[in-house]
């Protein structure tokens, strides 16, 4: 009969074992490459989060950073045919050139979520998660209508340049998200850019050139005259700064907006004469991605709602001279900067 019973309880054992290894979720994580700057932050933010799950005993994963879509492809392709994930977490490049390795995914019925970047019109995934980038926008242009309030009411018309992040889906929604609000306005044709909006590439180095050069090619009244500059990121408002700081003429920037309220951005503003509206998007944005893969893995609901292939948006803070005290003690920037402090 002991041995009978010693027998049982090592079969129940083993059969606990198999449950609690069956219950460990496989998640795949493809990104963009990185090691500095908003993305590398990112990534930062991202094995923090898988590592600390992994601790916790609730995943295993396997991460791919690729610097081009062949790379962020091959890497699926890695995953799908040697590691069978139950979910994988996809930051594209670009959403056009992921379509089709996306497309596997859905094919080999491995739950997607799309991150940050989204592929247009894409069917078949579990869910799309990223920053509220058109919410921003709207924020962005109400806030220029109050801030200017007072010119805009004595008919004075506005100048402005816009430096934007690159040709993806987030820089297509901020700007629409703002100059939609401005359209609605009745001041809607006294704001006029004066110059085709910049490409930056997210850059700090492209965008300081890009300044410079329209500092040094422009005429000294126009620039004497320009009133604000929209731009699409914190790092694009550092590269402008540095351009600016060594522009030996005269420029009327009041406001520069942005996106980002990255620490080192609000420090450099704290005391400049130039205003700085920004909208909190932080690299830890990614981790919520992580956590809606493992509820969609776990069948539970993300945000109260059950995960049926819908948009989740991570919603922002307005952060100017107003508020930036308050802004530095929120749970949000203490967990952008728990892992760089």
């Amino acid at each position: 009969m002991k041995k009978l019973f010693t027998l049982f309880l090592a079969l129940a054992l083993v059969l606990t074992s198999t449950a609690a290894l069956a219950d460990v979720i496989k998640i795949g994580v493809v990104t963009p490459d990185g090691d500095h700057g908003f993305t590398g932050e990112s990534i930062a933010h991202a094995r923090a989060e898988l590592d600390k799950l992994t601790e916790a005993g609730e995943i295993e994963y396997k991460y791919v950073a690729g610097g081009e879509a062949s790379k962020q492809i091959a890497g699926i392709e890695d995953l799908l045919n040697n590691w069978d994930p139950d979910v994988i977490v996809l930051w594209p490049l670009e959403g056009e050139q992921l379509r089709n390795a996306a497309q596997q995914i859905v094919d080999a019925d491995v739950g997607l979520i799309i991150y940050d970047r989204l592929i247009e019109g894409f069917e078949g995934k579990a869910a799309e998660i990223m920053g509220d980038n058109e919410g921003i926008g709207n924020l962005m242009g109400e806030y220029l209508l109050k801030y200017f309030e007072e010119p805009l009411k004595a008919g004075e018309k506005l100048t402005y340049l816009r430096f934007i992040g690159d040709s993806s889906t987030v820089s297509v929604q901020r700007t629409k998200g703002m100059t939609d609000v401005i359209a609605a306005s009745p001041y809607k044709d006294q704001f006029e850019l004066i110059h085709e909006e910049f490409p930056t590439d997210w850059s700090n180095t492209k965008s300081q050139e890009l300044f410079e050069n329209w500092l040094n090619t422009t005429d000294p009244e126009v620039i004497k005259d320009l009133d604000f500059i929209c731009t699409h990121d914190d790092e694009i408002v550092d590269g402008l700064t540095i351009a600016l700081d060594a522009f030996q003429g005269e420029a009327g920037i009041k406001l520069i907006t942005s996106v980002g309220a990255r620490r080192e951005t609000l420090a450099t503003y704290d005391n400049s004469p130039i205003d700085l509206d920004t909208y909190y998007f932080s690299p830890s944005f990614i981790r919520e991605s992580i956590r809606l893969a493992l509820a969609y893995a776990k069948g539970e609901q993300y945000q109260g709602q059950t995960i049926a292939g819908q948009l989740f948006l991570i919603p922002t803070i307005q952060v100017d001279k107003t508020n930036v005290a308050e802004f530095r003690q929120s749970p949000e920037f203490i967990e952008r900067y728990s892992i760089s402090q």
